[in-house]
């Protein structure tokens, strides 16, 4: 019996050499395109424009990373807690989604210098409460589940209303089938100036950096995203 499992031990290396020897041929080959995967669901920054096509500010400073480099880009939109592992694979180069720099995550990937701030806070309908962490047991709060977002209300003593995407939270509150959305500034700002005055936002409740993450293996990609963020980051 011991023969096969040897043989079984042979093959899985082999396996793993071949792997690797592939991983690193596709990082070496300066003619393939980077591969940016993103979160396509929460404009102005990520989102699917009326063409079927992803759009957005991360996207352009994505572009302006390729560019920088020489190279072309594909964009592949994903789930949000797809991104990290995807980099970690080796299967993308990049990942621009408004993603915070935490500790946890900077264990996986790089993390460029910051491109831009702000904080996460509640979106409200003008007619509605006004929502208060003092007071957030009390309210229906709209999340994106399983984000960081979902986290710190649960931290403060709410279990909300878990959405698999911001549309739907979106969809939600005009139903009033929430009180407020808690989510990045960033979105729901602009979700507030698109609604003529019908939806509001609360001051921050949080104060976070966002940056480019990187996969780990691929150090001329992160110097470039620094070059580019050094040079305006978002235009």
């Amino acid at each position: 019996m011991r023969i096969p499992v040897i043989l079984a031990l042979v093959a899985i290396a082999g396996c793993s050499d071949r792997s690797a020897q592939s991983l690193d041929q596709r990082i070496a080959d300066s003619s393939r395109p980077l591969v940016l995967v993103t979160y396509p669901t929460d404009p102005p920054c990520s989102y699917v424009d009326e063409t079927g096509t992803i759009v957005g500010t991360d996207i352009d400073l994505a572009r302006r990373i390729a560019a920088k480099l020489g190279r072309g880009l594909v964009v592949e939109g994903v789930r949000f807690n797809d991104i990290i592992p995807r980099l970690k694979a080796g299967t993308a180069d990049l990942g621009i989604a408004t993603i915070i720099i935490t500790e946890a995550r900077q264990r996986d990937v790089d993390f460029s210098t910051p491109y831009g701030n702000g904080g996460a806070c509640f979106l409200y309908r003008k007619d509605g409460k006004k929502p208060r962490m003092s007071r957030i047991a009390t309210f229906r709060i709209a999340v994106e589940a399983d984000s960081v977002h979902d986290l710190y209300l649960c931290f403060h003593g709410c279990d909300p209303m878990r959405y698999n995407k911001l549309d739907d939270a979106a969809a939600a509150l005009e139903r009033n089938e929430v009180d407020a959305i808690f989510f990045d500034s960033i979105q729901l700002v602009a979700m507030a100036e698109n609604s003529n005055g019908q939806l509001l936002v609360t001051p921050l409740e949080t104060k976070d950096i966002y940056g480019v993450a990187v996969d780990k293996r691929r150090p001329d990609v992160l110097s470039a995203a620094n070059a580019v963020i050094e040079e305006g980051g978002v235009k």
